[in-house]
């Protein structure tokens, strides 16, 4: 047994410093687009962007994976999606955060997550704009550019700063603005940066002292699901009933960033308030059913 936990960690280390490398390797090319003639489409609104950016990035990150890793599954925002062949997985988000890459804001990131037996256990996040890398794994916690960075102490929900974001659908944000009137008197302020990556590397580093967002996808809180974690923090999911029942919503600790869903609300925190954030953001939610 013992010799088999001394190979997961090796493997954990391998995976965290190619992650470490991808990132940054990518997002500083990425960084160097800005301020270049875009093309600008659209997903599921005009407010979910995509340029031929996160295009290219996908790709080479996808690229640098499979020339190392060739048995590994990957998966990316994009659309990619590599088959793998044993127990690793890999959530890729090429630029976390486009409408901050196209405006030159600092608010993107590449995000790159890596899954092992179905569990987060490494995770890579780079910031160009702000040369800030982040990476974590089991063994080595959580690091901003080589130094170890924990989620804040913050123990009242009066005194925290929570970040937060909006959904791109239209009516949808409406009711989280809503939501918000009972949220803000009870705590220090919000924070909304535009960039799920983001705000949960800002978790980790103690930035923010917690972050919640409705409809994620796997790629955009893979990797900080790891910094989370790995620098003593917790995150969680608040998944309500087929109804839209939030009073009623099965609440768990996050393994997997695969296990939510497009009505899943995921919440970051220390241990000390993720009860309380929790809490808050479920009583304060907006029946939309």
């Amino acid at each position: 047994m013992k010799d088999f936990q001394l190979n997961n960690k090796s493997i954990e280390e391998d995976l965290r410093t190619l992650a470490s490398k991808i990132a940054k390797r990518t997002g500083k090319k990425v960084g160097k687009k800005l301020g270049d003639r875009h093309t600008l489409t659209s997903k599921k609104s005009t407010t979910d962007l995509v340029t031929e950016v996160d295009e290219w990035s996908e790709k080479q990150i996808t690229e640098y994976i499979t020339s190392r890793r060739p048995n590994d599954e990957i998966i990316c925002e994009e659309g990619t999606h590599v088959q793998g062949k044993n127990n690793i997985r890999w959530f890729i988000d090429p630029v976390d955060g486009t409408t901050n890459f196209v405006y030159g804001h600092p608010g993107f990131s590449v995000s790159v997550g890596v899954e092992i037996d179905h569990e987060t256990k490494v995770g890579a996040i780079y910031a160009p704009l702000l040369n800030e890398l982040f990476t974590a794994s089991p063994s080595s916690g959580t690091t901003r550019n080589g130094k170890r960075v924990k989620v804040s102490e913050t123990k009242e929900l009066s005194n925290a700063l929570i970040a937060t974001g909006f959904s791109y659908d239209s009516e949808y944000r409406g009711i989280q603005a809503e939501s918000l009137i009972g949220i803000l008197p009870k705590i220090r302020d919000i924070r909304r940066i535009g960039g799920a990556a983001f705000d949960l590397a800002s978790v980790a580093c103690g930035r923010v002292d917690a972050f919640f967002e409705h409809g994620l996808s796997p790629w955009d809180i893979s990797a900080g699901h790891a910094l989370v974690k790995n620098a003593g923090g917790v995150v969680m999911t608040i998944n309500p009933t087929e109804s839209g029942d939030f009073k009623k919503s099965e609440v768990t600790v996050l393994k997997s960033s695969s296990e939510i869903s497009e009505s899943t609300i995921t919440v970051a925190s220390s241990k000390y308030l993720i009860d309380q954030v929790v809490e808050l953001i479920i009583n304060n939610q907006i029946d939309y059913s």
